[in-house]
């Protein structure tokens, strides 16, 4: 089996264990990885990833905690110009902690929005307790039909079938198998096969039986099997399945 990691981090202070942290997935079977970059601290080291390590992607943008810091759209646009970088993320909104006020991270969310149409990539995109705001804008910034994806989303139900009737793909990750996660589970239930990735969003969120450790992409299979068991699937099928649902919504040709 060939699992796909859509959303991962890496943090650049632990740069001499990433390889070692790639290698020990490659072993479990996760093969190719999409690397968030998130402020203009990490984004160049996420595509420095991307270009050296085999299988990985990376995605270059800015978290919305960092709405208030500056950024250099002139950089930016080189990144998006490059073969390894295939999304624009990860952006969004997120008005549980709000580090950043939340008109500056609406204003940012809508730029980015933009350059992703203006670059022609897919965008990644984090959303927590701000859903109405979250798909207006959208709604405003995006074409029709422009691939976006919502990670980790720990809403409701009624909240995700907005993201998807908006046509967002969907990552469910270790979430999915807390005990009082039902919510997660019911999302589940109602994403379209052709919409569901599967993530990490390592270092957080290790999945049962390993929550409370540091996350790593080697726990993919964990995520996937579960997901696997709750739609009657195997784990060979899902694996197959969002293998080749990232391939398509990150456009790369295999």
């Amino acid at each position: 089996m060939n699992w796909f990691d859509s959303h991962c981090h890496f943090d650049i202070d632990k740069r001499d264990s990433v390889s070692a942290t790639l290698a020990a997935a490659r072993e479990a079977g996760v093969t190719e990885f999409l690397v968030q970059g998130t402020n203009m601290e990490n984004c160049p080291f996420a595509v420095e990833l991307a270009e050296r390590e085999q299988g990985v992607y990376a995605a270059v943008g800015m978290h919305p905690h960092d709405a208030e810091k500056p950024y250099d759209l002139t950089l930016l646009r080189q990144w998006w110009q490059n073969d390894r970088v295939l999304a624009v993320g990860e952006i969004g909104l997120d008005y549980y902690y709000d580090f950043a006020p939340r008109e500056a991270q609406r204003a940012m969310f809508a730029v980015f929005l933009q350059e992703a149409v203006t670059a022609g990539l897919p965008v990644i995109m984090h959303c927590r307790e701000a859903v109405q705001d979250g798909l207006q804008i959208v709604r405003d910034n995006l074409p029709e039909g422009h691939p976006f994806e919502v990670h980790s989303f720990s809403g409701t139900p009624d909240e995700a079938a907005q993201w998807l009737e908006l046509g967002a793909m969907m990552s469910v990750n270790g979430m999915l198998t807390f005990k009082k996660a039902d919510n997660i589970r019911r999302i589940l239930e109602i994403i379209p096969d052709e919409r569901l990735l599967l993530e990490t969003d390592t270092p957080y969120l290790a999945p049962v039986p390993l929550r409370g450790q540091e996350n790593t992409p080697a726990n993919i299979p964990i995520i996937g099997t579960f997901a696997a068991e709750l739609r009657g699937m195997t784990p060979e099928a899902m694996a197959r399945l969002t293998t080749e649902n990232a391939h398509r919504f990150l456009n790369i040709q295999c």
